[in-house]
């Protein structure tokens, strides 16, 4: 299922966010760059976190999965609102609307459509600018349902968030 997910994320963010250089799973990348650079930016790192999932008929499961988008760009420094350079950093955040926008609709086979439900953006670092887009699914994975039974597609699921 986190296969299935992850590619369908990368493939809509190549098709909808082409600016977007480098997609990956998020293993800490920005806190063990060594003065290097290891990927090209924008690059965007997808984590998946803890899947709490119900146990289905058949040995089907359905859960909400919820990945936060590590979206990671150099930084520029600008000298205040009045700096001519200050579209030219901001424009930082256009790239997560369009990266938003694509991913509002995504959904495929057995996942609902992803929605948003955190952003926050980390100007901690001396470089670059990263920030973490939550979104949520509801899902149902059939990886364990034997294959002579007919399976059931996901239609319209209810994500509850905050549970």
């Amino acid at each position: 299922m986190r296969k299935q997910i992850f590619k369908a994320i990368c493939d809509r963010l190549a098709e909808k966010v082409p600016e977007v250089a480098f997609i990956d799973l998020w293993n800490d990348n920005v806190n063990t760059l060594n003065g290097g650079t290891a990927f090209p930016f924008p690059a965007v790192f997808v984590e998946f976190e803890t899947i709490e999932w119900r146990q289905q008929g058949n040995s089907a499961r359905m859960g909400d999965i919820a990945v936060r988008l590590h979206i990671v760009t150099r930084a520029m420094t600008t000298n205040g609102s009045k700096d001519s350079r200050m579209e030219e950093a901001l424009a930082y955040f256009d790239i997560i609307d369009r990266i938003n926008a694509a991913m509002q609709r995504l959904s495929g086979e057995n996942f609902a459509s992803f929605m948003l439900t955190t952003s926050a953006t980390n100007h901690n670092h001396a470089e670059l600018i990263e920030s973490v887009e939550r979104y949520v699914t509801r899902a149902q994975d059939i990886t364990a349902m034997p294959s002579s039974i007919a399976t059931a597609k996901l239609d319209k699921a209810v994500i509850r968030v905050g549970q």
